[in-house]
């Protein structure tokens, strides 16, 4: 069976509705560990969706990720809800895809596939991907 498995990894609390510094210690030290085990045991290939800010935060979680042989690819840099991309022009977007995209590459390497944070994105948003070279966009109820 083929199926596409992804991740969004992210310092966004759904519990709090806000961004928590903490997040990223946790999901290096537990939530990653586990995740990654149980995809090893079933010989699961996924795509990781990274912020930049939470590349930054735990750049060593890239790491983990990548060295497992797992595909990185970008959320964004902020996925705190005023940055959505639906709220951003087309410039806003290139500069926040550029920023996000030179954090992660830092550490994975060239990286190609974006998922917009939330999901929100807006008529700008293809070119802003186009411009800033990703390849591939998943994203449910796209307004396109």
């Amino acid at each position: 069976m083929y199926f596409l498995m992804t991740n969004d990894m992210e310092n966004f609390s759904i519990p709090l509705n806000r961004p928590d510094d903490s997040i990223a210690k946790e999901v290096y030290e537990v939530g990653l560990p586990r995740l990654l085990d149980l995809y090893a045991r079933h010989d699961i290939k996924s795509t990781f969706y990274f912020t930049g800010m939470f590349a930054e935060q735990s750049p060593e979680s890239v790491e983990l990720v990548k060295e497992d042989g797992h595909e990185i690819g970008c959320h964004g840099y902020d996925h705190s809800p005023e940055r959505a991309f639906d709220m951003l022009s087309y410039e806003k977007q290139v500069n926040e895809l550029k920023k996000a995209k030179n954090v992660i590459e830092a550490v994975s390497g060239s990286i190609e596939s974006f998922r917009a944070p939330m999901l929100r994105i807006n008529e700008a948003t293809v070119r802003a991907l186009e411009e800033t070279v990703f390849k591939s966009d998943l994203r449910q109820n796209s307004r396109f």
